[in-house]
């Protein structure tokens, strides 16, 4: 499992945060703010702290399915956010 995640993990453009027990890996985007995910026996746990968000997942397929939605749903915003400021007329 844990070689599957890391695998997963470094094709989204995670990278690993040193000194920690458990594995941890962190991307940063300008949408979400910091995404962690802590790999443990079994599971992985994602983190999005600027948003709340935390789940649990024991399937890696699941696991990317849900980063690939944070990124889309960021990417969203972030061109809702640059068309609004296009609209201004600056």
């Amino acid at each position: 499992m844990m070689n599957m995640v890391t695998r997963m993990l470094r094709r989204q453009g995670f990278y690993r945060v040193k000194n920690q027990e458990d594995p941890v890996y962190m991307k940063h985007s300008v949408g979400l703010g910091g995404v962690y995910v802590r790999i443990e026996k079994k599971k992985a746990m994602i983190s999005v702290r600027d948003l709340g968000i935390q789940e649990e997942f024991t399937r890696v397929k699941k696991l990317e399915n849900f980063i690939n939605n944070l990124d889309d749903e960021a990417y969203r915003k972030k061109c809702f956010i640059v068309h609004k400021m296009k609209g201004t007329g600056s």
